[in-house]
């Protein structure tokens, strides 16, 4: 028995088009995996959402149960029978929430180091040459519009915020609603 997909198409010529004729292909196998797509489609669909909750019920149990339940018992780290080791660390978390406030707020104490421009250009593949030229005469020369981005990265921005909070001066004027700081503690388990 041969495979109707393995078999060539009939091709009829109508002057210098070519037309394919639709192969003889069972609409039922057809179906049946578009249908089988689709469900596949909504199980991972339900698996990440099962995912996301997952991962935040384990964020409550790492970042509010442990560390509370250690405090309690007056232990930051704890060596279990079974050879597992329980940390408690500190922790900062932050993204900008408000790049006005907290870019100005960089500046003003002398912390803009960490502040990074970024300039983003779209060109055709076949424009290699005008990506090379210097970014203020692109407008001028080339008419191309840039936008241009001041950011921190995400992992200097934790680590800045981390040690602001450890200095006294920093830490009482630091604006943490800009800066999206969160703080915390979360617990780690180690085998």
């Amino acid at each position: 028995m041969t495979d109707p997909l393995l078999e060539e198409p009939e091709i009829i010529p109508i002057g210098e088009i070519q037309v394919e004729q639709p192969r003889d292909v069972p609409l039922s196998e057809l179906t049946a995996k578009a249908e089988e797509l689709v469900q596949l489609d909504e199980h991972v669909l339900d698996l990440e959402k099962e995912l996301s909750e997952l991962k935040q019920v384990r964020k409550t149990v790492a970042e509010e149960h442990i560390p509370m339940i250690m405090e309690t018992a007056g232990v930051d780290t704890l060596q279990l029978s079974d050879g597992k080791k329980i940390a408690i660390k500190q922790f900062v978390d932050a993204r900008i929430q408000n790049p006005d406030v907290a870019f100005n707020w960089l500046r003003d104490t002398n912390n803009d180091s960490i502040i990074k421009n970024e300039i983003r250009i779209q060109l055709g593949r076949t424009e290699d040459s005008k990506a090379q030229a210097i970014v203020e005469t692109i407008q001028r020369e080339f008419g191309i519009d840039a936008d241009v981005k001041i950011t921190v990265h995400n992992a200097t921005l934790k680590a800045f915020c981390r040690d602001a909070l450890e200095d006294p001066e920093l830490a009482a004027s630091i604006p943490r609603e800009a800066f999206g700081i969160y703080q915390g503690k979360r617990a780690k388990v180690t085998k």
